[in-house]
């Protein structure tokens, strides 16, 4: 699996503390396991999303490629997908 990291990614993680941090890293690990596991937004199949904390985590999948997204807090999360 390829994985893409948005620019908007980037910058939500470089906000982020380091206990957060510790904790997507562990979220990630878990996607690349089993990318669809995860519960899919609606109207959409192939965009997941995962909480953790007061946050959300997004990412596409398409065929061989997962892109991370965002990390938001939930009421930013669902207005900009």
């Amino acid at each position: 699996m390829k994985i893409k990291r948005t620019a908007t990614f980037k910058k939500d993680v470089e906000k982020l503390d380091s206990q957060s941090k510790q904790t997507l890293r562990k979220m990630i690990e878990k996607i690349l396991a089993n990318p669809v596991r995860f519960k899919p937004m609606k109207h959409h199949s192939n965009i997941f999303r995962i909480r953790f904390s007061k946050l959300r985590l997004v990412y596409k999948v398409e065929q061989d490629v997962i892109t991370f997204m965002f990390v938001r807090k939930r009421n930013k999360v669902y207005r900009n997908v």
